[in-house]
């Protein structure tokens, strides 16, 4: 099956969609990954489902083929091309990149060559389309991939993508030069022209300054949306053939004010949203006729001031709920029964750290008293899987914080076993340990993240000792590939030319090599604080002195338990 017969069962199988593609701007949006993984994107089915509302914009899907219908395109010459009407990718006026990993910025430059457009936006001509991108990491740093993109979707896109599209309406009705459509959208606030801005280096390879172009601000403000009820996060197309195939997802829950310093969800989206019951109930009943499955999504479902109700709400009405992670604290009976009663075998809770030392530093306190009240009201509704979050790697971690992970894991099977003599039923705990990746925007931005011999060696020990427990599972993230997310996660421009050699095929030292890089510059040195950081003209509405702040509170071991108003520009829950 080729990939153009591939992408017609695929979409003989979707429920949605749409079939008007007769409008003057053709759009297309592209997740740099597969079409499994970029349908269970919520950000990139709400994004399809704004721009097609529109009456003057045609949104089709792009995804990027796995490697046996890659090699067949290669072979055949042929350019990649949309899921919907198989159109080639260079046939239309915008291409958009909706980014939610590092890992996927190799496939940006990989997608343009495969579409015969020229990657870097300075080879690009008045014909070819417009080159925006978006998404989280867009948010806290888009440098790395500046070289190849016109214009980044900065925060929060459901609103400030009816500006962009109304103005490139206009600017494509005028039929005037790309510069001057450039020109306008880098007034826009939550629109970032990255060829606006010019980064002078100095001798020891950080920044000197980013400077902008003369009439263009300083500071890029992250766009964001005031109230969750006004846009519809949920899913739009429903598809079997992604990681949530069965579930209709609701975001209730947008950013958070917990303060936990490692969290990017904290500071890029600040203050936290909630969706009303009255909304979250409306949006459930699009799925009805086609599954009776409701996820919860956002930073801390249990957290949502009316969660009880909206569970049980959904329950009454018939539906099964399942709920993305919660918080040990807020978890009370009423959510607990209604995920019982929906036969939700799983429950997700992120500990993230096991001592009390480190809740201190990461400034995520979970009494483990709580967290394993809740397993135990959780085993007697036969809720009898839970998965529990940790990191490591995180600053002033010690060899007893990595062991207290192992000592954590024995006391929640002595709980588990006494519910298995008297049920005959065996519950099952997963423990994933992740490597900490300090982030741009939050209070660990400046850490150095540990190197990857030693994230190996700890997530060894954690392995060994975990699993000769039995009854517990243990799964890790690649400490090799944390450190490459580090390296992008924190990188400047300088990577553009890395990332296209990566692109091409060549090995990531060599591609380092090349240019007079390396890794260890970007992922696991110490920053002072006084460094200009590459993203340090992204405004996401914290104040650098919140998160200088933050970061003395870490080296002492103090907690954060409330929002600094006299440092947060603007806090919701305030």
């Amino acid at each position: 099956m080729d990939l153009r017969q591939h992408y017609q069962h695929l979409r003989s199988e979707e429920h949605g969609g749409y079939n008007n593609f007769r409008k003057p701007n053709k759009f297309a949006l592209v997740y740099p990954s597969t079409y499994e993984l970029g349908m269970s994107s919520l950000g990139v089915q709400v994004i399809y489902a704004i721009l097609n509302s529109r009456t003057d914009t045609a949104c089709e899907r792009v995804f990027v083929p796995e490697s046996q219908h890659l090699r067949q395109l290669v072979k055949q010459k042929s350019p990649l091309f949309s899921f919907e009407t198989q159109t080639a990718l260079n046939r239309f006026d915008i291409v958009g990149f909706s980014v939610s990993f590092e890992s996927d910025y190799v496939n940006i430059p990989r997608t343009l060559e495969l579409a015969n457009i020229p990657p870097l936006a300075e080879d690009r001509t008045e014909w070819d389309p417009l080159i925006i991108a978006g998404g989280i990491n867009i948010a806290y740093n888009p440098e790395p991939i500046a070289d190849f993109v016109d214009v980044f979707v900065v925060g929060e896109a459901e609103l400030v993508v009816h500006q962009l599209m109304a103005h490139f309406d206009e600017w494509r009705q005028r039929r005037a030069p790309k510069r001057e459509l450039l020109e306008v959208l880098a007034t826009v606030p939550g629109l970032y022209v990255p060829s606006f801005y010019e980064v002078t280096y100095q001798d020891d390879g950080t920044i000197e300054a980013v400077s902008p172009k003369s009439g263009v601000s300083p500071q890029i403000r992250a766009g964001a949306v005031p109230k969750l009820d006004d846009v519809e996060t949920c899913t739009h197309i429903h598809t079997p053939h992604t990681e949530f195939s069965n579930a209709h997802l609701i975001e209730i829950v947008r950013g958070c004010g917990r303060q936990c310093r490692f969290c990017v969800a904290d500071y890029a989206r600040r203050w936290p949203r909630h969706r009303s019951v009255e909304s979250t109930l409306a949006l459930a009943e699009r799925a009805r006729g086609i599954t009776d499955r409701i996820g919860l999504v956002g930073a801390s479902i249990s957290d949502h001031p009316h969660i009880d109700e909206i569970a049980s709400g959904l329950v009454a009405r018939g539906f099964r709920i399942s709920c993305a992670s919660l918080r040990a604290e807020t978890v009370r009976a009423p959510l607990l029964d209604a995920l019982a009663d929906s036969e939700q075998g799983t429950i997700t809770i992120a500990p993230e750290v096991a001592t009390e030392e480190l809740q201190k530093v990461v400034n995520k306190a979970i009494p483990r008293e709580r967290l394993y009240h809740v397993f135990e009201e959780a085993l007697k509704r036969d809720i009898l899987n839970l998965r529990l979050y940790f990191l490591i790697g995180v600053p002033q971690e010690t060899p007893a914080d990595v062991e207290a992970i192992v000592e954590m894991a024995k006391e929640m099977r002595t709980i588990l076993l006494p519910h298995a003599k008297r049920t005959g039923r065996m519950a099952r705990i997963s423990f994933t340990i992740s490597p900490m990746v300090p982030k741009p925007h939050t209070p660990f931005q400046w850490v150095a993240m540990e190197p990857p011999k030693t994230i190996a060696r700890k997530l060894d020990f954690l392995k060994r000792e975990i699993n000769a427990l039995g009854s517990i599972k243990v799964g890790s993230a690649s400490a090799r590939l944390a450190h490459q997310e580090a390296v992008f996660a924190r990188g400047d421009r300088r990577l553009g030319k890395v990332i296209l050699e990566l692109a091409r095929g060549t090995s990531w030292n060599q591609a380092f090599r090349q240019y007079g890089l390396s890794p260890h510059f970007y992922a696991t040195r110490e920053r002072p604080l006084h460094e200009v950081n590459p993203w340090d003209h992204l405004d996401l509405n914290v104040k650098p002195q919140f998160l200088q702040l933050e970061f003395h509170k870490q080296e002492k071991g103090f907690m954060t338990s409330a929002c600094d108003t006299t440092v947060c520009k603007k806090c919701g829950a305030c």
